[in-house]
């Protein structure tokens, strides 16, 4: 009896450790079009639950769409939501297979008010998941918070690997403004990894400070025109 109990301990143990491993989380990075319009978009795929946003490349500024669990691969839609979190239009997608074996994904995209819809073809430009970057080598993600001159991307040579760099991107011509390399390596979130805050009129980005995690803020020097180390 004390061996089965023994057993049974170590069973539930065991079970209690795989449970309290993160799950692996695949993205999955795109260009293409929404009508006439030029867009990036960004996929997450974690636990069959899809988190994506995207941008038109004449404006740069990140759209989130609301999570949505991939129960059927075929005719998926997921809502547009915008700044207060309202759905105010769907994409639909074919078949939302969101990985290299389906290198061309289409749809359409309509919107609520109006009813009007435009064609939406995808093109695959890179993914990164747990065994690594494709093509290789680090692949920059978008993220989701953006100030009104900036968006930030995180380069990331696998999923869920540890931060670097952040870098800053000018709305404007899409160029690189600025590589904020980090003295610490940072927890990765996604494309949730830097939150951008507006504290007494100036902008900030901030990394998530946790018991694994040192955070990091960085806030907008006007007199260098560059991020610098808030917390320096």
């Amino acid at each position: 009896m004390a061996t089965h109990c023994a057993w049974i301990a170590r069973l539930a143990g065991t079970a209690l450790m795989l449970l309290s491993l993160p799950s692996w989380a695949s993205h999955a990075i795109y260009t293409g079009r929404i009508g006439n319009s030029d867009i990036t978009f960004v996929v997450e795929s974690r636990n069959a639950v899809q988190r994506a946003i995207y941008s038109y490349d004449r404006y740069r500024t990140p759209i989130r769409l609301k999570p949505a669990f991939l129960h059927q691969s075929h005719d998926f839609g997921m809502d547009e939501l915008d700044a207060a979190g309202l759905p105010i239009a769907r994409l639909r997608f074919d078949l939302a297979s969101f990985h290299r074996s389906t290198p061309r994904l289409t749809g359409t995209w309509t919107d609520y008010r109006s009813g009007k819809t435009l064609p939406l073809v995808l093109d695959l430009q890179a993914t990164i998941d747990y065994d690594g970057a494709w093509p290789a080598g680090p692949q920059p993600l978008l993220q989701a918070s953006s100030s009104d001159r900036f968006y930030f991307r995180v380069p990331m040579v696998e999923d869920d690997a540890v931060v670097t760099a952040i870098e800053v991107m000018d709305k404007s011509d899409g160029q690189r403004w600025q590589t904020i390399e980090l003295s610490r390596p940072g927890c990765n979130h996604g494309m949730e990894t830097i939150q951008v805050v507006v504290q007494q009129g100036i902008t900030q980005l901030r990394m998530e400070e946790t018991a694994y995690c040192p955070g990091a803020v960085f806030e907008w020097d006007p007199t260098v025109q560059r991020f610098v180390d808030a917390l320096r």
